[in-house]
């Protein structure tokens, strides 16, 4: 009989913890502290404000909608309009995330459809006041380029309109997570535009938020569709 020497199983579950954490510790310290920063500032970006958001520098406030797969784009914009919140979730890589977009003066509020939803619309109706907003509608976990129904419904609480806004490139890396993630190679060209304002009643029913949502979720898709022929971004 040959004896089992459960020492080596043991140490599995340590290693991957040990794994995780160095993983994080990149995550955040070299590539979101050293590898981003460079990155970015090599974008060729082709980004103007029209003149309704030129406006919101002068203290009026708007939710930002842009979808889940385009979130890196945000450090950019969030140079033009400051400061910004951005709801993140509060799924193992939300942490990161939040962590990772505080190095750009991007604060963060922590919640998402599928967990500490209440909660976290009950903070981005308070931080409303002091700032502007930003949500991917289809976080954080799907179905890509699909709205929840969390964006209108925040801007029937605090009165701000939604703008909706994208971006493509003619170069990125693609991951394989369930939004197809998109990071833009060093000395990619990326085209911003912004779109227009939809508003919702903060007395509006169910029906109306219903319909507010659909508007976004139409309105997003159109605009990105249409950035990505123009930069011949594939799918």
């Amino acid at each position: 009989m040959t004896a089992v020497d459960g020492t080596e199983g043991s140490r599995a579950p340590q290693r991957k913890q040990w794994k995780r954490r160095f993983l994080e510790w990149f995550a955040i310290h070299v590539f979101g502290g050293l590898i981003l920063p460079l990155v970015i500032r090599s974008w060729r970006v082709e980004f103007d404000l029209p003149p309704h958001l030129k406006q919101l520098r002068d203290g009026h406030k708007v939710i930002l909608a842009f979808w889940h797969n385009r979130q890196i784009g945000l450090i950019r914009v969030a140079d033009e309009l400051r400061p910004v919140k951005v709801l993140i979730s509060r799924h193992g890589d939300g942490e990161i995330i939040a962590r990772i977009v505080a190095r750009f003066g991007i604060g963060s509020v922590r919640g998402s459809s599928t967990r500490g939803g209440k909660a976290a619309v009950r903070k981005l109706v308070s931080a409303s006041r002091q700032s502007h907003l930003a949500i991917t509608p289809d976080g954080p976990v799907g179905p890509r380029y699909h709205a929840k129904q969390g964006v209108a419904l925040v801007a029937a609480l605090t009165g701000l309109p939604v703008t909706w806004i994208s971006w493509s490139t003619d170069r990125a890396w693609r991951f394989k997570s369930w939004d197809r993630f998109i990071l833009p190679k060093p000395f990619a060209r990326i085209r911003y535009r912004v779109g227009g304002t939809v508003e919702i009643d903060r007395n509006a029913g169910a029906e109306e938020i219903e319909a507010g949502r659909l508007e976004i979720e139409s309105r997003l898709n159109t605009l990105t569709a249409t950035l990505d022929r123009e930069m011949g971004l594939e799918d």
